[in-house]
């Protein structure tokens, strides 16, 4: 993936460094038949959904996308992940024989193989101005606008590895409310936010917002090809073992 073109935007707080996508190779794992169209509004909890960059006022949506299939593997199986803290306080639970028969659940990192039924990995091409908040530039001045929140939020600072982490979600949403509302160099709305997984170097993720007036797809994004999500999928299984998963054939 070349770089891109990057200009920066000023903005009443400071400057916004932008990178200029176009046609940029990007990938998407999400459920058939249209992974490429905005999700649902049912399917949003409170009528918000709860993304790292999705708007907290639940009003327009986002999409997600990765510059390989794994990158976006990490991101949707990073639920399944075992978490220490949570394998212990499972240990401690005893569970009646009756109740396991009745209602199994799987183990912490396992999943199963039905996981893939329902679901695409796509291919595509995006183009348009992504904020890029890991930016020197725009990180100084998300520090000035946002830093006392994230401190009511827990944080010591707001630096480049809380942008990173995406923790918590009302920070980086409050973020994300307030890039929403800027133009590109070419004064149109940015089309996103263009910014790193916290699964490792290397990972870049797109969050494309919705427009008014949008069609189900985004018009910045080209859908290239589609293929059914298949276990034996090497980027899957890649995914899997970073993230500490098997699957279960129980």
């Amino acid at each position: 993936m070349s770089d891109p073109d990057s200009a920066l935007v000023h903005t009443a707080r400071g400057p916004v460094c932008c990178a200029h996508r176009h046609g940029t190779e990007v990938h998407r794992v999400g459920f058939a038949p249209s992974p490429w169209e905005w999700t649902p509004w049912e399917y949003a909890t409170d009528g918000r959904f709860t993304g790292r960059w999705d708007d907290p006022n639940g009003v327009w949506r986002t999409l997600y996308t990765g510059a390989s299939r794994l990158a976006c593997f990490l991101e949707v199986l990073a639920f399944a992940r075992p978490s220490p803290q949570m394998t212990a306080e499972l240990d401690d639970i005893v569970v009646d024989d009756e109740d396991e028969a009745a209602f199994p659940s799987l183990p912490l990192g396992r999943v199963p193989r039905s996981w893939c039924t329902p679901r695409l990995a796509v291919r595509g091409a995006v183009t348009g101005w992504f904020a890029l908040p890991g930016h020197p530039e725009t990180l100084a001045t998300l520090r000035a606008g946002f830093r006392a929140a994230a401190i009511r939020h827990g944080l010591d600072d707001l630096d480049g590895a809380a942008i990173r982490d995406g923790r918590p979600r009302t920070l980086t949403q409050a973020i994300s409310q307030w890039i929403n509302t800027l133009t590109d160099p070419e004064d149109q709305p940015v089309t996103g936010v263009e910014f790193d997984s916290r699964h490792g170097d290397g990972l870049r993720l797109w969050a494309i917002y919705e427009r008014p007036g949008d069609p189900p797809i985004s018009p910045h994004l080209t859908a290239l090809e589609s293929a059914p999500v298949m276990p034996d999928d090497p980027e899957l299984g890649k995914a899997m073992r970073l993230l500490g998963l098997e699957w279960d054939d129980t």
